[in-house]
């Protein structure tokens, strides 16, 4: 799994010990944000819902907790592969399969006593399609400001009413 945070941060771990992927360590304990306790298994949705999931990090303190949820982070790229490791030398057998290119959607820092635990859901990448824009409008103006110089819609007249893209239609 890897976790590539804004600013070039990476999180990059496996689920025991240690593999090399070409020159790229992955590890099981990462020295800020702890280890995974659990996974979810990813889910296919339907209708207006993206698939998605979550995973539990063992954070080593509630301040890499605190690190990981900031808002920034928050649509960080999100990886996971599926590989065979030759159990003999440790290398990686073939080409790993990526199984899921996700986002970081929200965290969810849970205390008690003796332990913490950060649950961070993601969602796939095809969320950003659901995101409803209500200042777009099928009209020169707005076409104007996604595509500067761009006169496809200048001469547009006689249209009976505008368009909106991204909302539902008005009733």
């Amino acid at each position: 799994m890897e976790i590539a945070l804004p600013g070039g941060r990476f999180i990059r771990l496996c689920d025991g010990g240690f593999v090399y992927w070409g020159p790229t360590l992955y590890e099981s304990l990462d020295p800020d944000f702890g280890a995974i306790e659990a996974a979810e298994t990813f889910e296919e949705k339907v209708g207006d819902e993206a698939p998605g999931g979550k995973v539990t990090f063992l954070p080593t303190s509630t301040a890499a907790a605190v690190d990981l949820s900031r808002p920034e982070y928050q649509g960080a790229r999100m990886r996971f592969w599926l590989a065979e490791v030759d159990p003999n030398s440790g290398q990686i057998v073939g080409t790993p399969e990526q199984t899921a290119d996700l986002a970081i959607d929200t965290t969810t820092l849970k205390l008690s006593k003796g332990e913490r635990k950060l649950d961070v859901e993601f969602v796939s990448s095809a969320e950003r399609l659901f995101l409803i824009y209500k200042g777009n409008a099928l009209n020169d103006r707005f076409h104007q400001a996604c595509y500067p110089g761009e006169l496809g819609m200048a001469n547009a007249t006689g249209v009976p009413r505008s368009t909106a893209w991204g909302v539902e239609s008005p009733e």
